[in-house]
């Protein structure tokens, strides 16, 4: 079972609703930025709560796999899966204490995974991508490192 997997299933009913709270203002930011027409046909958020656990998890599990070999892997693709790290930053941050902590267990269990598969870099290789990295605003310490290897395309 997956460290997000394992998550839901410890999550009581008032920890969801938390979730779902920040879920759906995550989805007003989402609607507000596409037509009216497709803005009634989004019912969840892509880069919610949960979502972005998911996709933060998938990033890893590729990495770890040393992106199968059918894969092709953009950097800019790995520089949106590191915006989606900064949310479930803010994400932590704007859960009740209570949630919060269940959160940041199964994000550290998440990033000791991302750490064994990328390599500190100080930013150097994403500054050439990711101009706040290269103007010295960016600090948080997942931008500061790269892949140990590289995916195709990159």
């Amino acid at each position: 079972m997956s460290e997000v997997d394992a998550l839901v299933r410890r999550l009581t009913p008032e920890d969801r609703a938390a979730v779902s709270l920040l879920d759906l203002q995550r989805l007003q930011v989402e609607r507000a930025g596409v037509s009216e027409q497709t803005a009634g046909q989004l019912r969840e958020p892509t880069y919610g709560v949960l979502s972005c656990l998911r996709l933060w998890q998938v990033l890893i599990r590729r990495m770890e796999q040393d992106w199968p070999s059918t894969d092709y892997y953009m950097v800019y693709e790995y520089l949106n899966d590191l915006t989606v790290r900064d949310s479930l930053e803010g994400y932590v941050e704007a859960l009740p204490q209570h949630v919060a902590v269940k959160i940041r267990r199964t994000l550290d269990l998440l990033d000791e995974r991302f750490t064994a598969v990328t390599t500190s870099d100080g930013g150097a290789e994403l500054s050439l991508y990711w101009r706040p990295l290269a103007e010295g605003r960016e600090a948080r310490w997942w931008w500061l490192r790269k892949p140990t290897v590289l995916p195709p395309g990159w």
